[in-house]
């Protein structure tokens, strides 16, 4: 599973970073050919403005307009050509300068690493060529400097991005990762669980098996073994399928139901269960109390949390149950007295198969998995709930649920049908 688990890891990455890099590819590639297309423009710009402004024909008379133009000028006249704002180039260039641009007549050229853009224009019935010469060697080692650190920001990016999205690849495959250890935990220990009752049943039938006279009510004792582990293997798939079952709990129909009457009725049914161990159970709720939700489950879910209360509520006990609203929630108490739970399994008691190797899990009658409650969890997140408990360790243990009310609840108001009795025995 590992490998799958690398191979989805790097096939995301790999994805991650051809569709990220064309992105930054376009958007820094479009950014740098916007900057060259805008420089070049901008030169021929000048060139063009600086031949509709040229002062002729006294042009040689018109310094103060040459000092404000960059532009090396070329005028040829009767074959003779005359170069103005060219002091600071010598002859050679100049007469290589003329050569290319005048005799040739190119628009680009290069002269000893210097490149150079031309253009001309006729003037006085094609007596006069002005030919005006930019030259953008700045211009271009800027664009080729922008070019780098446009190449250098990409390939940074690229870095930064193959980093980002290995940790967004971790968080993806974390989720598949998480459920695959879950699913080979909830296996190894359902495998555990179910050894001892096989090895139990395999050990009473060789007894059984070892005296083919005996009769039946010789090996009495042996069958009740059998079928006391039948039940515990039962009970174990039963768990396991209710468990199942939570998990595509999504899928069913939600149907606009009143949790305070639900509670109710699967209180009722414990009454019976109380009696026989003596056990108090006192209710306070609050009614009309109606959401949208998946009735089975939520009665699923308290009838979890009734038998969990009872199981570990020692004989004579006594056991809370409390449900109170307002205009977001709904919150449910389970609060039984006898038997706490430590600190450090708090945060555990949740998980499939944990239990509490402590008194509160001695001296209990039924089959324990440790599965109710994972299973109670399971059915309150999948409708966006919170469930949490608190104990001080040693003399009590308070579940609280917490079930969001999707709709306006009519609140009934009466002669005190909505007081509610608190643990201290106060009127709220």
């Amino acid at each position: 599973m590992d490998k799958v688990l690398n191979q989805l890891r790097r096939r995301f990455i790999i994805v991650f970073m051809i569709v990220g890099g064309a992105f930054l590819l376009l958007a820094y590639g479009s950014i740098f050919v916007v900057n060259v297309t805008q420089t070049i423009s901008a030169i021929d710009r000048d060139l063009n403005s600086v031949l509709e402004k040229t002062p002729l024909p006294a042009f040689d008379e018109r310094e103060e307009w040459l000092q404000r133009t960059n532009c090396i000028i070329l005028v040829k006249q009767d074959d003779v050509v005359t170069a103005y704002n060219a002091d600071a180039i010598d002859k050679e260039t100049i007469e290589e300068i003329v050569g290319r641009a005048v005799v040739d007549e190119e628009e680009s050229f290069d002269i000893d690493g210097s490149f150079y853009k031309a253009t001309r224009r006729v003037l006085l019935g094609n007596e006069i060529t002005v030919y005006a010469v930019y030259d953008w060697t700045v211009d271009r080692a800027d664009l080729a400097e922008a070019g780098v650190v446009t190449a250098l920001v990409y390939f940074l990016c690229l870095v930064l991005l193959f980093i980002f999205g290995n940790m967004v690849a971790k968080q993806v495959v974390e989720p598949v990762k998480r459920s695959y250890e879950q699913q080979k935990k909830l296996v190894a220990d359902a495998s555990h669980e179910l050894k001892t009752p096989i090895a139990i049943i395999g050990a009473n039938l060789s007894l059984i098996a070892s005296d083919p006279d005996a009769t039946v009510r010789d090996n009495e004792h042996w069958f009740k073994n059998i079928e006391s582990q039948l039940g515990r293997m039962s009970a174990l798939v039963t768990d396991m399928l209710e468990l199942h079952r939570a998990d595509d709990a999504k899928n069913k129909p939600e149907t606009k139901e009143d949790v305070s009457a639900l509670l109710d009725g699967v209180l009722l049914s414990f009454e019976a269960r109380c009696f026989e161990k003596k056990v108090s159970l006192t209710q306070t709720l609050q009614p009309d109390a109606k959401t949208l939700c998946i009735k089975q489950n939520i009665e699923r879910l308290f009838a979890i949390m009734m038998d969990n209360a009872l199981k570990y509520t020692p004989e004579g006990g006594k056991i809370e149950v409390t449900l109170t609203c307002d205009k977001k929630n709904a919150t449910i108490h389970f609060t039984n007295f006898g038997i706490g739970i430590a600190k450090e399994h708090l945060s555990k008691i949740f998980d499939r198969f944990y239990r509490v190797d402590n008194a509160r899990t001695q001296n209990t009658q039924g089959n324990s998995f440790g599965l109710g409650l994972s299973l109670a969890k399971s059915i309150v997140l999948d409708h966006d709930g919170s469930i949490d408990c608190e104990s001080d360790g040693t003399s009590y243990v308070d579940f609280k649920i917490e079930l969001p009310l999707r709709q306006e609840k009519r609140a009934k108001r009466g002669s005190g049908e909505n007081s509610l009795i608190s643990k201290n025995g106060k009127l709220t």
